[in-house]
């Protein structure tokens, strides 16, 4: 049956009343309460969660943030503008490891294992594995397979080339992601996780600190290791980068240490890199960011360390390397690891070698891939500060 115009008024009056009563009632209910919609506007219930975890009490290490002339130490989780930090994009290593560890036992209970490096791990442990393999793959821009570009590595400020995905360059680290977080090539992806499992299993004590980390994409996947690794440890995490490119090299103590400063595609914003960690679900109150260059922020980084278990230096120049070794080698701990993301072919190199002959010890030296190497450190070195300094870097 059709209703008539005038009964059709009425029911419309009658459904604008019972709309606005309820509206009404609502408003009332849920004035001075949490609301449990979902909205995306300013009024969200996450941006309540954002406002409260801020009026919540802060766990620093030290006191932060630090500010100085030309540099900042602090912890984004509290000190980044909220209105700057993005949504979270995957669940937290724990929520994964649940899923991957239901998910192993139930097709293991149906199938014989039989690889070798598998074969005699617990549901627990595999997922542990799944879980770092896939944020590897985010990380290295493998993820988005035919979305992915290769970058061609060049110093310049003209636009680089980019063009289709080469799996081989990226293994290598030859070639820099577009769409991923960072350029270290899943080797070197590899050597983060196989050390820090190193350090974790014979307890080996001390931070993670990365000097040089572009996108932060490998400062991330070693923050996912400890997270599934070691959840229980309180190990800082230190992120450390001017996040304005690389310094002019005018102190000259190198002669290849020139024209690193002109590539805009290697200068990221710090709210970009803390963005990814966030998207990955891995920033909390122990990743620690020190921005300014590292002769900045290296020195008073050196009063606040205690230990660490792993260096990786990322930092290209002779000048950036001896920054970070001057100020923070004697924080290492013995039996923990020096990684060099730029060994063969850099000036990082002779900075490493002038820093041996110097301090009368050598190293063994790992070469990883093509163009990066580490050391394991086996004696403790007395650091002639003094030759910093001084900038007298040879004997």
């Amino acid at each position: 049956m059709t209703a008539s115009p005038r009964e059709s008024i009425k029911i419309s009056h009658a459904t604008r009343l019972l709309v606005g009563l309820t509206l009404a009632v609502m408003f009332f209910h849920f004035q001075n309460k949490p609301c449990n919609f979902i909205f995306n506007d300013e009024s969200s219930p996450k941006k309540d969660a954002q406002e409260k975890e801020t009026d919540a009490p802060q766990d620093r290490p030290f006191p932060m943030p630090i500010h100085g002339g030309k540099f900042e130490i602090f912890q984004p989780l509290y000190d980044m503008d909220e209105s700057k930090k993005n949504p979270q994009l995957l669940l937290s290593p724990k929520e994964f490891l649940g899923t991957f560890e239901e998910r192993i036992s139930w097709a293991k209970s149906m199938v014989q294992v039989n690889d070798g490096k598998l074969k005699d791990l617990t549901s627990k442990d595999h997922a542990a594995i799944m879980y770092i393999e896939m944020i590897k793959s985010f990380v290295s821009g493998r993820a988005f397979r035919q979305a992915e570009l290769s970058v061609g590595p060049r110093l310049r400020k003209h636009p680089l080339d980019a063009g289709p995905f080469n799996e081989g360059k990226r293994d290598g680290g030859n070639d820099w992601t577009f769409a991923g977080d960072t350029m270290t090539g899943s080797k070197r992806l590899d050597n983060v996780h196989t050390l820090l499992k190193d350090v974790i299993e014979n307890n080996i004590p001390g931070d993670y600190i990365e000097t040089g980390v572009w996108r932060g994409g490998s400062s991330v996947l070693a923050k996912a290791v400890l997270e599934v690794l070691d959840p229980n440890s309180n190990r800082n995490s230190y992120v450390c980068d001017s996040f304005m490119g690389l310094p002019p090299g005018d102190k000259k103590l190198a002669a290849k240490d020139a024209g690193w400063d002109n590539t805009p595609y290697l200068e990221v914003a710090s709210e970009i890199v803390a963005n990814n960690f966030i998207k990955y679900g891995l920033l909390d109150s122990n990743v620690i960011f020190a921005k300014g260059f590292f002769n900045e922020t290296m020195p008073p980084l050196a009063e606040k360390i205690t230990t660490l278990s792993i260096m990786r230096l990322d930092g290209d120049m002779y000048e950036s390397t001896v920054d970070v070794l001057y100020h923070l080698y004697d924080k290492l701990s013995i039996g923990g690891y020096v990684i060099m993301d730029d060994w063969f072919g850099f000036p990082s190199k002779l900075a490493c070698e002038d820093f041996f002959a110097v301090h009368g010890f050598q190293p063994d030296i790992i070469p990883i891939d093509g163009l990066s190497a580490y050391w394991r450190k086996t004696e403790d070195v007395e650091i002639q500060y003094w030759r910093y300094e001084q900038s007298k870097f040879t004997l």
